[in-house]
């Protein structure tokens, strides 16, 4: 068996001549009017182009006191307050609940099957099988989520459904991260990333109270009916 041997002297690099394509993906309408800053982007995997909104409203979360008797629910909850921490909702009888806010100041009484509504927070009791007991207690957690941006859904609630950002880089995160968004500037509407609940017309129209406008492509090439000499 012959073998045929390679040369390989200081420097392996063999000549060749090679071609590379710069395909710009086209975001940016008009590069002078960008204002860009940092915003505080939740967990999550992002594109360049996400249209995002900024979270105004805290996120809350409910859990019955282990000892109750009841086994009713707590849900539909609700805020429009930014105060943040420990809500009690406290049995004073089997369809009755004392509302305390994280002050200890009395937001009023709320009967199961009702929903309730005050001016920090709301929620909805629901039987279950087992009667409530005087004492059983739900505690309703009010977490400072305000700040945070999240892709924007026109159907949300909580802030995040005013379309304020367009994110400059792809990322993924674990923990809410400041990253690069502009904040202004002019943009092609065929290229940001939006949510289906979106359409194009209705976001440009969201956008552009923000100082930031999402055009249209237009074609380049000469019209039809073009009769220039």
């Amino acid at each position: 068996m012959s073998l045929t041997p390679i040369v390989v002297g200081d420097n392996p690099q063999t000549p060749g001549v090679y071609g590379v394509i710069y395909r710009p993906d086209q975001l940016i309408a008009d590069s002078r009017n960008l204002v860009s800053a940092q915003v505080l982007l939740g967990p999550g995997t992002y594109k360049r182009g996400m249209v995002v909104g900024q979270v105004s409203v805290n996120a809350l979360e409910s859990v019955a006191a282990a000892a109750n008797v009841g086994n009713g629910s707590i849900g539909a909850l609700s805020t429009k307050s930014l105060n943040t921490g420990n809500y009690t909702v406290t049995a004073t009888a089997a369809t009755t609940f004392a509302v305390a806010n994280p002050e200890g100041v009395a937001l009023g009484v709320a009967t199961v099957g009702t929903a309730f509504v005050s001016a920090e927070i709301g929620f909805t009791i629901s039987a279950g099988a087992t009667a409530f007991a005087v004492g059983d207690l739900f505690t309703v957690t009010a977490f400072d989520a305000t700040g945070i941006y999240a892709p924007s859904v026109r159907s949300a609630t909580d802030g995040s459904q005013d379309p304020q950002a367009v994110l400059a880089d792809d990322v993924t995160l674990t923990v809410p991260t400041a990253v690069g968004a502009y904040v202004a500037g002019e943009f092609n509407l065929n290229a940001l990333t939006y949510d289906a609940s979106w359409s194009p017309a209705l976001l440009a129209a969201a956008l552009r109270k923000y100082g930031i406008f999402a055009k249209a492509s237009i074609s380049a090439a000469a019209p039809l009916n073009n009769s220039a000499p």
